[in-house]
């Protein structure tokens, strides 16, 4: 049933108050919403998306029929390294598309609408009820500037949703965010890994480099056109298996002199 108002009136003749009071067949709770000013209208142009973070939530800015709307940047069926909604497809039925998955989400509630549409074996192996539904924050704009409701709860959860990358060790609200903790084999999970000296490298000066690069390329040319002069194949690999072990055993000299002096 479509909601009433009523004036209420004094007993008197006379009107001293009139306050509006809508009625209804059940109990509402007060608005409490608080708007913030986000950033001047221009910088939203018809038709152009913006990223854009706030709260600790990356976010995102759309016109759809002439109305911005703000969802999370990134879809919450894909993984962590999703390119995410900037160039995403939207429909005709209010929704936005995973670019990955092709999984549609409302973008008035962020309800998930088609689940792995072209993937029947993903959507079965990873049923709907996994994913969460897709954050979208109220906003509204006047001649002037963009506002965002500055009472969403989920700006106080910043660990609730990441950009992706390298940074997402904390996602807990999709299937391929989830991060095993690192430790070292042979320890607990929660031990403190000791500090440990670093070893530093010996110093190569540049022209014994160059010299020593130089020697083995004259030594490796003259021998092979040797053996190919004389046409023996097996001496030929018996002088570079040689000569592939002693360079060998000169590197393994030189790293191991390195590292004891580092200690």
């Amino acid at each position: 049933m479509a909601p009433c108002k009523r004036a209420i009136r004094s007993s008197k003749g006379c009107r001293k108050r009139v306050v509006l009071r809508a009625e209804s067949g059940g109990s509402q709770a007060p608005s409490t919403t608080e708007w913030a000013k986000l950033m001047p209208l221009d910088e939203v142009p018809p038709g152009t998306r913006k990223l854009f973070s706030y709260g600790g939530l990356s976010l995102m800015l759309f016109w759809y029929r002439n109305k911005l709307y703000c969802v999370e940047s990134r879809s919450p069926a894909e993984g962590a390294y999703s390119e995410g909604f900037i160039d995403a497809l939207l429909s005709q039925e209010y929704t936005i598309e995973c670019p990955t998955t092709k999984t549609t989400f409302d973008i008035r509630t962020g309800k998930i609408m088609d689940w792995y549409p072209d993937n029947p074996v993903l959507a079965f192996l990873t049923p709907k009820d996994t994913c969460r539904d897709l954050v979208v924050v109220k906003v509204k704009t006047d001649d002037e500037a963009v506002y965002i409701d500055a009472s969403d709860e989920r700006f106080q959860d910043k660990q609730s949703l990441t950009k992706g990358g390298y940074d997402t060790s904390a996602e807990t609200n999709n299937v391929f965010g989830l991060e095993p903790k690192m430790y070292v084999e042979g320890r607990n999970p929660g031990d403190v890994e000791p500090d440990r000296p670093m070893v530093s490298a010996k110093k190569l000066s540049p022209a014994t480099l160059a010299v020593s690069t130089l020697a083995v390329a004259v030594v490796a040319v003259t021998g092979s056109a040797v053996c190919l002069y004389f046409e023996n194949l097996v001496a030929l690999g018996l002088f570079w298996l040689t000569g592939f072990s002693i360079v060998a055993f000169f590197i393994t000299q030189f790293a191991s002199e390195g590292t004891e002096d580092g200690m």
